[in-house]
């Protein structure tokens, strides 16, 4: 998929297909949510930061399945070059409605 059409792609589905959330709620929820589990490990902080290892991981896992649902883009990817690149132009314009730049790779 060429980067003009991922980027339509990604700008498309943010308008049409996302429900926007207000981020001063979800700084506050996330941050209910540490003192939470540090109340609940009691000061533990290694445990408290494990468990927070294990809800990032799971959260990640449900973006990954909720770009591949949304985006629709069925070809491979040849590269990490290629998925990075199809993931700022899309799964970033989707979730935060940001294009990240990526680094130029001086090796190619």
């Amino acid at each position: 998929m060429s980067s003009s059409k991922a980027s339509r792609l990604g700008e498309e589905i943010w308008k049409t297909r996302v429900d926007k959330v207000n981020a001063e709620l979800v700084i506050l929820t996330y941050g209910t949510v540490v003192a939470q589990l540090c109340k609940d490990f009691d000061g533990d902080y290694v445990e408290v930061n494990k468990q927070l290892d294990k809800m990032g991981y799971n959260i990640g896992l449900r973006l990954i399945e909720d770009y591949l649902a949304r985006s629709n883009t069925m070809k491979r990817c040849s590269n990490f070059r290629e998925t990075a690149d199809m993931i700022s132009r899309v799964g970033f314009k989707i979730f935060l409605n940001i294009t990240p730049k990526l680094p130029t790779d001086q090796r190619q």
